[in-house]
């Protein structure tokens, strides 16, 4: 059955605040705010129309849902379309023990030691890259800084031989793109990207991974729990599509919101020990993921609203974020905020799994930064829509440089 067909088929459950709206077209994809508010006012739990599925758009409920993998699994997938859906190898699409060695398996090289490892790279990364940008006038913010970490370090890390910085960044977008309703003019087209990705993967894993890199650690790692080559091969999707698209989308909108606020910029320059807060209240009304679903695996409820097994529930992080329920004076940047139990990384079993290298990469680049930067100016700028992620696709920025002592 097309998800079409599935739509027609349902009818909004009665005493629901019932939406027409779709959450995937640009205006919507590029703003979502005001749609979320409405949303969030409703009610803890909302029919979307255009779907037929049902929605949590409040903090305490989209918290639940992720916290409670058993009642609301990703196992029937976490996308809005069958084919993405399909996808059986990933961590994020997995429960129980299977999930639990995928995850194992995969985060090998993002625990503690390895990032240890990787503190002085980074370190030099950003101060090279802060040097090269002194001598340019005007910048895009977004292919200028907020690229340029993920894209460089990730890519050699991961280790396929051949694959350039270009294509991981088209795969991730794809990727993410894929995961979108059939109606959305991106999801089909981005399909088709993927299928290529494949295509290459069966041609080049693990036969052309370099020795030492994540695919090479995963395949190895992998083979030593007893995973057949195609298993691993699938397991590199967790590598190829998150791994640097919400770094950038978090980095980019940072580098926003301190041009907007230079007072947030003040304080961070003046005591670093505000990084510690400073990253995750970005991510917090950054929201780089915006939404993904889940499953309802048996007759449950949330917030007293029946919902019947098999009901797809949209779960919107971003709304969630925002929520005033939970934030006070949500929609403000404020690095001194505890953000305490934002959604931004998601929560549970499924939570971001390269959190840790995501953090690290942004706290020694806005540390660099701060060093060197007396202050942002931001002229035009615009988001590039995405099924899922929320990104800037362009940032005009100028810099008043640090005087040197």
């Amino acid at each position: 059955m097309t998800q079409d067909a599935a739509v027609e088929q349902q009818r909004p459950p009665a005493g629901i605040p019932s939406f027409d709206d779709d959450l995937h077209v640009d205006a919507v994809l590029v703003d979502p705010f005001p749609t979320y508010a409405k949303l969030r006012d409703a009610g803890p739990v909302v029919w979307l129309e255009k779907y037929g599925y049902y929605a949590c758009a409040r903090y305490d409920e989209v918290s639940s849902v992720l916290s409670d993998w058993e009642t609301f699994t990703s196992r029937e997938g976490v996308g809005f379309n069958q084919f993405f859906n399909g996808i059986t190898e990933t961590s994020l699409q997995t429960e129980g023990d299977h999930h639990d060695e995928i995850r194992q398996v995969e985060g090998c090289p993002i625990k503690k030691g390895p990032l240890e490892e990787l503190k002085p790279r980074l370190k030099d990364f950003a101060e090279n890259l802060v040097e090269s940008l002194k001598g340019k006038d005007h910048l895009d913010g977004v292919a200028d800084v907020a690229m340029a970490m993920p894209i460089e370090i990730v890519t050699d890390l991961v280790g396929v031989e051949g694959v350039t910085q270009e294509q991981m960044f088209k795969w991730g977008v794809a990727g993410f793109d894929s995961i979108g309703p059939l109606h959305a003019p991106r999801t089909q087209p981005a399909l088709e990207t993927m299928m290529g990705y494949m295509e290459f993967a069966d041609e080049n894993f693990p036969s052309n991974v370099r020795e030492g890199g994540w695919a090479d650690q995963l395949f190895k790692n992998g083979a030593a729990v007893g995973w057949p080559e195609d298993f691993a091969r699938g397991v590199m999707n967790d590598y190829i599509y998150p791994s640097v698209d919400s770094t950038i989308s978090a980095i980019g909108i940072g580098l926003l919101l301190f041009a907007q606020h230079p007072d947030q910029w003040d304080r961070l320059r003046a005591d670093r020990s505000l990084l510690t807060s400073a990253i995750p209240e970005i991510v917090r009304l950054a929201s780089p993921l915006q939404f993904f679903t889940r499953v309802a695996t048996k007759d449950t409820e949330i917030a007293g609203v029946a919902i019947p097994e098999g009901s797809r529930v949209v779960v919107m992080y971003g709304s969630a974020n925002r929520d005033d329920r939970k934030f006070e004076n949500p929609d403000s940047f404020d690095i001194t905020r505890d953000p305490a139990g934002h959604l931004g990384w998601g929560r549970g079993k499924h939570a971001c799994l390269g959190k840790p290298l995501a953090r690290l990469e942004m706290i020694t680049l806005f540390n660099v930064l701060a060093d060197n930067v007396e202050r942002f100016h931001a002229g035009k700028y615009r988001f590039q829509p995405n099924n899922i992620i929320r990104s800037l696709g362009e940032l005009e920025l100028s810099i008043t440089w640090a005087q040197e002592n």
